[in-house]
This record gives structure tokens, C-alpha cells and sequence, in this order.
């Protein structure tokens, strides 16, 4: 009746999971009947009684598999009456929620607060409903599996373990052989020893003692099919023995006097028996008539024994060669203390099948158990996260990820876009391709497009409700947001990002203390950048990001951070606190080659291209091109916030900031595109320093010792625009995570930097020009400039000036200073100028 009820007035309930779950335990009601069970599960006694009127060979067997069936029962009753008490738990449940839905008449008294009863008149929501329903579900399926599955990872549901048969067997034999004993009384003298070992109780104690060794014969192997066998035992004897080995009465203790060996297996392996205890080996049944005073002592001296494994187990000659969990030891619980002392019985059984079965079932059990709840764990937390954990959890983890590092931001932007455009290809060809036409189907193919035509319409029948549209405008706004504040703080600025994003409460300290740190700062400036603005007007922020994408992304690939945008110039740093020397002498080769690949991408960028053909910019400014000059240097700085409550800056303070500045500066004097000073050199890699160029050494303002100014020969105008098809945008998130795979290649300890300038093109081309030659003459030159020789330097400068294609830059610098000082060194010259000097 209940089932017909909620079936009608339950929503969701017909043929649901609680459905069939009532069903089943109805129906294991009628498993409390007893003539019920008893149909199903037949008495072993009087199955054992009605194989004995038939054939003998199986009733053994049959018997032992109605046993094994009556465990397995066991626990399919035992899952039947949890089903049955988790009924009546919900049956509970159910009233308690009928009360709950009677109309309050509690009413709301002056003074009171409304909030206190705000628990108790919360409505429970679908979510709670649909969770609680499901983690019920999940704990009936966890319990039921583990009743019904557990026995089955037990030994003994697949063998016996014959202990009682083994104790029942000793004590027989002790008791006989000790009232053998004491009727004859061997030791007294020789006639009383050959009357007991020729009498009939001798014969009859021999006789059963080798009943009993082939009971539990070890040596079992082919054994027929419907018959019972010692195999089917985790216990066989392989040792027997006395103690104390040194009495006078364990030379009766083998049945070494009236036994035949060679009648042995005829007599006892029960090849007519319902229970088959197989063949014994001479050498093993030899073993039996040896007499134990010339058999091996074990166990630090006190026991004597006998191994009937020793001819094919040699390493096996006492029981403490096996671990204790490989054997079982049966002593005789029926001797008096006065037997204890004078000589006892020891069988020892070989368990070594029995222990690995349980080795291995136990593993088993413990993959099982793990296995289960594990999925029991996944099962119980899958729906509360589809249908509102996981988007609250997507948005937790968001926000460590921008607390830990607050630039990581931009490139979780970056994977929801990937991850939207996806979902958005994916529907667009689930629904809107086109198929071929379909043919003919053939019978089986009909009954499979039907059945999964019905477990589609199943499936939207049963599919959830969309994500509500907070939680994603919430998730994209927190993705958005921790983009900006990438953007805008940089680098330099994670630090107060994260400090304020670690703390619990809702104030805000941008005011946080600076800290020293070593660093590589350089500059990149816009040549003609006043009048690109004057020309371009409104249109110069453009011109401005168009160059500031392709620094930024460049500085981005070699582990540079982009920290400051001032117009016509972009101050980036690579930090090196934090970082190894190997690395970074790594960072120090790695900013050199960011800036090379600024210049080729500049030079090749189809849209930056495009202004040398702007008649306004042509007209201002003949054969114009967007050019850009580098300064890099390289040693502390404080790294904070500047500014006030209104508005702050992450930025850098010191003088090797304003260094790096005036190096940028300098390059228009020397004509050159980069110039690095000697404290980047020293940072840097032998081979990459090799590639540069020392062309001064000048006391720079701010400064009181002499830098070395190198700079790096680059022609950019021998590279060729490159024309490219725009990016699609499906391709977009690929060609960005392979630029993360080079730039993790990059960091490699085992990653060669010289080989951006051994096999990059567009590096060979723009050094192609600077010969040798050229180098070697100039550096003879330099040399004499620097030692004071100028009338020498004079003239090599002369010849390296115009030794390329185009005029050399620093030669034309160098040449102009002297110059001034008719090409003779001043007496205080020291090898180096001072940099207020006008060239």
C-alpha cells in the first residue's frame, strides 16, 4: 500500500531508486519464512542424507558447495534486513518532515528577535532535497556492496582450514600410544619392549598414525574432479616430532615396527573413499621408518622430528625454517603435566598456500575497500559539486591562484576563454554540421539507434538544471577583475595584491613597505615618438600598444615583466632575488635576447609596417620607420608601492633604474640600438658576452666609477616585413601554450642560450654584416683609444667607420670625442670619459 501511495503522490518516485529499493525489501520479507528459506537454501544434513542413498563420489563435494552457498546466504540476508531497516529510517524521516510542514502558531513577542526562529522557518531547499536524497542512496549502495562483497575475500570461503581434524587426530594418537606405554612398559626390559612392539595396540596405533599422515597428505596433486581432497585443506603436515628429543620413549614414536611402506598408498590413498588422499612417495614414506634419534634436532635443541618435505624441499628441515604464518602447530591437550615432561607430540602443517591465498585476498580486500570508497567518496561529493560546489569551488580556487600570484590572472583569462570557445565549436558541430546521407539501416542497426535513441531521452529527461547566471557573471567578474589588477600593478605590484588579498578582514594597506632586491631593468624608448604624437593625434594610443604587445609579449617569453608604460618608453624588469647564480646567469642571457627579438619583430610586424607608408609621417619625417633604442642594466633596487591613498605605483627606486635610463639615452649618441653595461656583462654567460661588443668606458651621471658600455651589432634594416594571416581565435589558445612550452624549454638547466644566435634567421640575418674583420679591427682600435693612443686609434677608427656597408656608430662617437681634444689623450686620462662630456 505505502508503494502504491508514493507512487501516485511522490513526485520522482515511480520506477525511481527508491522505487525498486521498497520492491527488494518487500520481497526479502518473504525470506523470514522458514519454509521459505529452507526451500532456497537446503539443510546440509539432509542433503548429506539423501547423497549417501545415491553415489558416494559426489556427496562430499556437494556438501562442501552447500556450505560455501550457506555463507554466501548469510549475507545476502544480512543486506536484506538493512534494506529493510534503511526503509524504515526514511519511513521515520518522512514524519518528522510531515510535522515540520504543520502551520506554526508561534507568534512573535515585543522584544523578541526575529532572527532567533530564522532557522526553524527556512524552507529546505531543492538542492537540500535532491543532496540528501542522493547521499542516502549512496550510503544504501556502500553498505549493501560491502555485506555482500566482503565474504567473498575470506579463505575459508574457497578451503577448509582441518584444524579440529588435525587436534582430534593428535590427542587420539597420544592417548593411545601413552596407555600403549603404560600397559607394556617397554623401557622395563627387553622382553616387555618386544611384547608392545609386536603386539596388536602397536600395530593398531602404527596403522592410524599413517591414516593419519595421509589424512593430511602434503603430497597431493592430481586429485579427481568430484572428490575431496587434502588440497582442500590449507593445512598438511610436513613435519612430526617429539620432545624433549633426547627421551627414552620417542623411539616408539614412528610407526617404524609392523607397518609395510610399500602397502601404503594401496591401502590409504583413498582411491575407492569419497575423500581422496593421494599417493606418498617412497623417499617421503622412507622418511617415516627412520628412527628419530638419527632424525634432526630443532629448535634450539629441544624438539626431534621428522620433514616428509625435505627429499623435494631441502631448505625446509625443521618448522622454524617456514615463517609462523606459513605453519600451524598442533601439540595434544590431553596429557597430564607429568607427560609434558616426560615426551609430547608435535604435528607441524604447511600453511604456505593458505597464507599466500590470504596474502593475496587481503590485498584484494584492501584494493576492494579502497576502491569502493573511493568511488563511494566520489559518489557522495558529485552531485552537491554539479550542482553548486563546483562553481563555488572554480571561483575558491581562482582566487588562491590570483592570492598566491597575482599575475597568474591573465593566464586564467586566457583558459576560460580556450575553454569557451571549445564548448562553443563542440555545439556548433553537434548541431549545426552536415552528415552524409544516411543509408539504408540494417535490422541490428535499427534496434541500436532505438535503444540509444531511448537512453537519450532518458538522459534529457534526467538532465540538471543550467548553472544559474550568478555564479558565472560572479566567476568572470573575479576573473576579470584579478586581470586588471595583473594589469595595472604588474609584477612589482603582486606583492601588495597579495599581501591584501591574504588578509581576513576587509581593510586595505597599499602603503606596504618597500624591500631591496636585485634586479635587470631595462628601457625601451619610441625614436620620433614626439612627432609620431603630433602626427598621429588621437591616434597614437594605437600606435603606442601596437609597439607595447609586441615588447610586452617578448619580455613575457624570456621571463621579463613588463613594469612601467611612460609614453614613449616601457620600463621592464627581470628579477633576481630568489634565484640561483645559475639562473640568474640565465635571466642575464635571457633579457639580451628578449630585446633582439623586440628589434625582428618590430622590423617585421605588417601593422607597424604599415606607418612608413603614412603620408603625414612620411612627409614629417623621410623614410620613416618604427625604430626603438635599449638600455640594460643590471643591480638593486627598492621594490614598493609610491604614491598616496588615492593613487599608487608599483614601481622600482635607484640609481641603477636611472642608469638603465641614461644607457637608452646614449644610444642615440652611438648610433646603436642597445647598450648594456659592464655589471649585465659579468651576469651573463661567457658566450653570449662574446656576441657583444665593448665600444666605451664613461663615468655616467650619478655615478662615480667608470662603466664599460657594450652594445650588441644588429641591422635592422635588412630584415623584410612578414605578411601573416590573422589568428584564428580557436588557434590562439594552441600557439599560447606552445609559447609556454618553449619559454619552460628556455629554463631548463640543460637549455643552450647561444643557440638563439646560431640558429634563429632573423638574429643571422641582422648580424650577417659585421665581419670578423670588422670586429677584430675594432677592438685594436678601442684598445689603443683606451690606452691612450689616439693617434693610432685615430686612424683604425677611420677604417672601421666605413669598414661595412653602412657607417658604425661608435666609431663615429669615439672619433668625434677626440676630436674635441685634437686626437691627443689628456694627461689625466685614465681610459675612461666622464659622461656630462659632450661627444
Amino acid at each position: 500500500m505505502e508503494i502504491v501511495i508514493s507512487s501516485v503522490g511522490k513526485s520522482g518516485y515511480y520506477l525511481g531508486f527508491f522505487f525498486f529499493l521498497d520492491i527488494m525489501s518487500t520481497v526479502t520479507l518473504v525470506m523470514d519464512f522458514s519454509f521459505i528459506s529452507e526451500m532456497l537454501i537446503p539443510d546440509i544434513i539432509e542433503t548429506t542424507g539423501t547423497q549417501s542413498s545415491g553415489t558416494g563420489d559426489t556427496g562430499s563435494t556437494e556438501s562442501s558447495e552447500a556450505t560455501r552457498a550457506a555463507r554466501a546466504s548469510r549475507a545476502g540476508t544480512k543486506a536484506g534486513r538493512v534494506v529493510r531497516l534503511i526503509r524504515l529510517i526514511r519511513l521515520m524521516k518522512m514524519l518528522k518532515f510531515l510535522r515540520k510542514k504543520q502551520p506554526s502558531t508561534y507568534e512573535l513577542l515585543p522584544g523578541d528577535d526575529w532572527e532567533d526562529d530564522w532557522d526553524s522557518r527556512v524552507q529546505e531547499s531543492a538542492v537540500s532535497k535532491k543532496l540528501s536524497e542522493m547521499t542516502t542512496r549512496r550510503v544504501i549502495m556502500l553498505v549493501l556492496t560491502i555485506m555482500i562483497g566482503l565474504p567473498f575475500f575470506e579463505a575459508d570461503f574457497y578451503n577448509d582450514d582441518f584444524e579440529s581434524s588435525a587436534q582430534y587426530g593428535m590427542n587420539l594418537l597420544y592417548r593411545r600410544w601413552r596407555d600403549d606405554l603404560a600397559f607394556f612398559d617397554p623401557s622395563a626390559n627387553a622382553s616387555s619392549q618386544d611384547a608392545y612392539v609386536s603386539s596388536t595396540r602397536r600395530k593398531v596405533f602404527e596403522s592410524d598414525f599413517v591414516s593419519y599422515v595421509y589424512f593430511h597428505n602434503w603430497y597431493c596433486e592430481d586429485v579427481p574432479a568430484d572428490k575431496e581432497s587434502p588440497l582442500d585443506s590449507f593445512g598438511r603436515i610436513f613435519w612430526l616430532g617429539t620432545a624433549p628429543g633426547s627421551s627414552n620413549e620417542s623411539e616408539y614414536f614412528l610407526p617404524r615396527y609392523q607397518e609395510d611402506p610399500s602397502t601404503w598408498n594401496n591401502r590409504w590413498n583413498g582411491d575407492e573413499w569419497d575423500y581422496y588422499q593421494c599417493d606418498m612417495p617412497s623417499n617421503a614414506r622412507a622418511r617415516l621408518l627412520t628412527p628419530l634419534d638419527e632424525n634432526h634436532v630443532c629448535i634450539s635443541g629441544a624438539y626431534r622430528g621428522v620433514s616428509l618435505i625435505s627429499p623435494v624441499e631441502s631448505r625446509v628441515v625443521c618448522p622454524d625454517d617456514l615463517r609462523y604464518q606459513e605453519r600451524s602447530v598442533i601439540y595434544p591437550s590431553c596429557a597430564s603435566p607429568d607427560e609434558w615432561n616426560s615426551l609430547f607430540f608435535m604435528f607441524v602443517f604447511d600453511r604456505r598456500d593458505g597464507s599466500h591465498m590470504e596474502a593475496q585476498l587481503n590485498m584484494c580486500q584492501t584494493i576492494f575497500i579502497c576502491l569502493l570508497l573511493g568511488v563511494g567518496a566520489m559518489t557522495f561529493s558529485n552531485d552537491a559539486n554539479r550542482l553548486v560546489l563546483t562553481p563555488v569551488e572554480r571561483m575558491i580556487l581562482k582566487l588562491e591562484r590570483i592570492r598566491n600570484n597575482p599575475l597568474e590572472a591573465m593566464t586564467i583569462g586566457d583558459e576560460e576563454q580556450h575553454r569557451e570557445t571549445v564548448q562553443a565549436r563542440r555545439h556548433h558541430t553537434v548541431d549545426g554540421s552536415l552528415t552524409e546521407e544516411p543509408k539504408e539501416p540494417q535490422h541490428c542497426e535499427r534496434c541500436w539507434k532505438t535503444c540509444t535513441g531511448c537512453w537519450k531521452r532518458i538522459k534529457r529527461q534526467s538532465k540538471e538544471a543550467p548553472e544559474p547566471m550568478e555564479t558565472v557573471v560572479l566567476e568572470k567578474t573575479i576573473i576579470k577583475i584579478g586581470s586588471l589588477l595583473a594589469l595595472g600593478f604588474g609584477e612589482a605590484g603582486a606583492e601588495i595584491i597579495g599581501q591584501n588579498m591574504k588578509g581576513s578582514d576587509t581593510s586595505m594597506n597599499a602603503m606596504i613597505p618597500g624591500r631591496k632586491v636585485d634586479a635587470i631593468f631595462g628601457l625601451c624608448d619610441i625614436r620620433n615618438f614626439t612627432d609620431a604624437t603630433e602626427v598621429l593625434q588621437d591616434h597614437v594610443m594605437v600606435f603606442v600598444n601596437r609597439i607595447a604587445g609586441v615588447v610586452h609579449s617578448c619580455i613575457n617569453e624570456f621571463f621579463g615583466s613588463p613594469n612601467k608604460n611612460i609614453g614613449d618608453a616601457f620600463l621592464v624588469v627581470w628579477r633576481l632575488s630568489g634565484h640561483p647564480p645559475k639562473k640568474q646567469q640565465r635571466l642575464a642571457d635571457m633579457c639580451l635576447c628578449s630585446f633582439v627579438k623586440i628589434i625582428a619583430q618590430i622590423n617585421k610586424s605588417q601593422m607597424l609596417a604599415d606607418y612608413r607608408n603614412n603620408a603625414r609621417l612620411v612627409k614629417r619625417m623621410p623614410n620613416y620607420r618604427v625604430r626603438m633604442g635599449f638600455g640594460l642594466n643590471s643591480g638593486w633596487a627598492i621594490e614598493g608601492a609610491i604614491g598616496s591613498e588615492f593613487k599608487i605605483d608599483a614601481s622600482y627606486l635607484s640609481p641603477n633604474v636611472n642608469l638603465a635610463a641614461c644607457l637608452e639615452a646614449a644610444t642615440k649618441r652611438y648610433a646603436t640600438l642597445i647598450l648594456l653595461s659592464d655589471a649585465l656583462t659579468k651576469l651573463m654567460s661567457e658566450s653570449i658576452t662574446a656576441e657583444c661588443r665593448l665600444i666605451d668606458r664613461v663615468v655616467m651621471p650619478g655615478s662615480n666609477a667608470p662603466i664599460g658600455l657594450y652594445t650588441l651589432d644588429l641591422d635592422d634594416m635588412a630584415l623584410d616585413v612578414e605578411h601573416r594571416q590573422p589568428t584564428r581565435q580557436d588557434l590562439r589558445y594552441k600557439m599560447q601554450c606552445e609559447q609556454r612550452r618553449q619559454k619552460h624549454e628556455r629554463w631548463m638547466d640543460d637549455y643552450n642560450m647561444h643557440m638563439f644566435f646560431e640558429i634563429d634567421p632573423d638574429v643571422l640575418l641582422m648580424r650577417s654584416k659585421f665581419t670578423e674583420e670588422f670586429m677584430a679591427r675594432f677592438q685594436m682600435a678601442y684598445l689603443n683609444y683606451e690606452a691612450g693612443n689616439w693617434s693610432v686609434a685615430r686612424n683604425m677608427f677611420e677604417l672601421t667607420r666605413f669598414l661595412l656597408v653602412t657607417e658604425d656608430g661608435p666609431s663615429t662617437a669615439l672619433l668625434r670625442f677626440m676630436r674635441r681634444h685634437d686626437f691627443e689623450a689628456p694627461r689625466s686620462w685614465k681610459g675612461y670619459r666622464v659622461g656630462s662630456e659632450r661627444h
